[in-house]
């Protein structure tokens, strides 16, 4: 069984491995946790986390290149490249917001066949300044990989993404449909006040435990919001921050731990044991940056369908989704009527529960036997 890195977030120390207990443990280096272990909450099959056997991967392969492209207003962005340098090239966009490119990521894709790409967004994993929010949206974004892919001269590529990377998979494709041969969607974030205030205040009943503790802990300075008092501490500039360092580690803490549960639900989670709390604090302030800001995304993030028409569009997502409903990828289908949607029976938001892998790489396997629209 494999011990699962899901995310190569920078830290001072090297990440913990894990020993296996029942349902499989996850190493979560992306919220700044070294390990925590994820458990049943309910003994039904729909609340079980399926392991994943390491046989279901491509090999852990390191990056043949790496580099950093400098962009606008002092950022520098991160990028690596792993797999077959003749391989069909393919962009890996990690999710977040706030979070980095994860080794796991490249083990979906056939490294013989593919040339992958992976990159940290403005202020996230390897990328400068760290936890930089200024000159920092979604626009930047979207223009940042725009930039890679002109700095690294590929012509068209495929383009997968799960979570906030499918929202910006999706708002790419529509800005640059020429360049597009593929686009492979996991657990789609559509950025809907809907689905950020769910993420707020009403999560599922097993994971209130943990969102009454973000909630109390944005409580204890007076009536607040989870929202606006974790976007004044996190986001304030560095000599203005109105909570003591502490109480900050604390606030990130609290924040990963909920986080954690929303998406191993409806498997549960027991706690982290240690943090890496610079990573964690550097996270939640991309993170609670973003979602003040509606994660600057002001009309339906599928405005323009018609961009689609020559694109190949699948989507894999858990139906029982915490943190990005399946109705997402309904309602992505309702305006792109030729998008593929593959729903995973039992399974939540996790990207490694081993039904959605299975999922996502059959889907990546059917690449090759079907001609793409570039």
């Amino acid at each position: 069984m494999i011990q699962i890195e899901l995310w190569n977030y920078p830290s001072p120390e090297p990440p913990l491995t894990v020993a296996q207990a029942g349902s499989g443990e996850l190493a979560q280096s992306e919220l700044g946790v070294e390990s925590y272990e994820v458990r049943f909450s309910v003994p039904t099959p729909s609340s079980k986390l399926v392991s994943l056997p390491d046989t279901a991967l491509f090999d852990s392969i390191a990056p043949f290149r790496e580099g950093f492209l400098a962009l606008d207003h002092g950022h520098q962005l991160h990028w690596q490249i792993s797999g077959n340098p003749e391989g069909e090239p393919v962009l890996w966009i990690h999710g977040g917001p706030g979070s980095s490119a994860s080794p796991m990521h490249r083990r979906l894709l056939d490294p013989a066949k593919y040339l992958i790409i992976q990159y940290d967004q403005r202020g996230c994993g390897r990328s400068r300044p760290k936890g930089e929010i200024r000159f920092n949206t979604t626009e930047d974004l979207l223009a940042d990989i725009e930039r890679l892919r002109v700095a690294l001269n590929v012509q068209t590529w495929h383009v997968a993404g799960g979570s906030w990377g499918a929202s910006l998979a999706l708002l790419y494709a529509q800005s640059h449909p020429k360049v597009i041969r593929r686009v492979l969607l996991r657990s789609p974030f559509l950025c809907t006040d809907q689905e950020i205030n769910a993420y707020l205040s009403a999560p599922p009943e097993a994971c209130k435990v943990r969102w009454q503790l973000l909630a109390d802990t944005c409580n204890r300075d007076g009536p607040s919001t989870i929202l606006d008092y974790s976007h004044a501490a996190f986001c304030a500039d560095a000599v203005d921050t109105f909570v003591a360092t502490d109480r900050l580690r604390e606030l990130a803490r609290a924040w990963s731990v909920y986080e954690m549960a929303m998406d191993a639900w409806p498997a549960g989670t027991t706690p982290p044991t240690r943090f890496d709390d610079q990573a964690l604090i550097a996270r939640y302030r991309i993170h609670l940056h973003y979602l003040q800001a509606r994660c600057f995304v002001q009309t339906p993030i599928v405005s323009e369908p018609e961009r689609f028409r020559n694109l190949d569009l699948t989507i894999v997502h858990g139906e029982q989704d915490a943190l990005c409903p399946f109705q997402n990828s309904l309602e992505i289908q309702r305006h792109i009527s030729h998008a593929k949607v593959v729903p995973v029976s039992g399974a939540g938001h996790n990207a490694f529960d081993s039904r959605m892998v299975q999922a996502v790489m059959a889907e990546i396997r059917r690449w090759a036997s079907e001609p793409s629209s570039v």
